[in-house]
């Protein structure tokens, strides 16, 4: 799935990260998807701060803000 968003147009995908309710969905397909092809203990943690509302709004939008100026997913 992370390979799936990042094949989409850059202004696309700042876009889903910048609608907030869209964002926190975006966060929660991605973030479990990319633990589930590492199982890594860091990305276990970024997946439960992105099912947690409030938490996964703000790792949205640090994302956001990460992919503006780096163009990449911030953790």
């Amino acid at each position: 799935m992370l390979k799936k968003f990042m094949d989409l147009d850059r202004l696309v995908r700042l876009i889903l990260l910048f609608i907030p309710f869209c964002n926190w969905i975006v966060e929660l397909v991605i973030r479990w998807t990319l633990f589930l092809e590492k199982k890594d203990v860091t990305t276990l943690v970024i997946a439960i701060l992105a099912t947690i509302p409030f938490t996964g709004f703000i790792v949205g939008w640090i994302d956001f803000f990460y992919m503006l100026l780096k163009d990449k997913l911030a953790f």
